[in-house]
């Protein structure tokens, strides 16, 4: 019996050019499938106002953090104002902690930069560092006793004074 090469290539091209087709167009299937999936779920839409407790659970001048939304609330010990800081640097967009053991002119308490060190006081104002203006708030309002947060009311924050007297917490 006498079998040419041309008899053993022609099937395996055969099943070869096959899968060459069907994996494509299985691929194809499951990512249309995909898309049409993502289409019937429900998109998750975050709150727009966040309810951050009321006045007394905050002492003057120790921010406390809300991870989820990424802010920073401050009872200024002043005026027992309430703000809402957006816990990102505007420049480096790198998070914003509170170290009350950095100290900067003289004045322990400030949030840090962790990227370039930008140095801002209780109010978000810019003092240290490369940073050109504040961080940004949210807009707070008072029902009652509750502190609400407006996650949908942003404003940027105010442009770098250097002359201005920075905001130290209480020692």
């Amino acid at each position: 019996m006498n079998v040419g090469i041309g008899t053993v290539v022609r099937p395996a091209w055969r099943r070869l050019s096959t899968l060459g087709i069907a994996i494509p167009l299985l691929m194809g299937v499951v990512l249309v499938a995909l898309v049409l999936m993502s289409f019937t779920r429900d998109a998750y839409e975050p709150p727009e106002l966040v309810t951050a407790g009321t006045v007394s659970q905050y002492e003057p001048g120790e921010p406390k953090y809300f991870e989820d939304e990424k802010i920073w609330m401050v009872r200024l010990p002043e005026t027992d104002t309430m703000l809402a800081l957006y816990g990102v640097d505007p420049a480096s967009r790198c998070i914003v902690p509170w170290t009350p053991a950095h100290e900067l002119n003289g004045i322990r308490g400030w949030f840090v930069d962790a990227c370039r060190g930008s140095a801002y006081d209780l109010r978000g104002n810019c003092f240290g560092g490369p940073c050109e203006r504040g961080l940004s708030r949210f807009k707070v309002t008072l029902q009652q006793a509750d502190v609400i947060v407006s996650l949908t009311d942003l404003e940027p924050g105010h442009p770098r004074d250097d002359g201005a007297k920075p905001l130290a917490p209480p020692q």
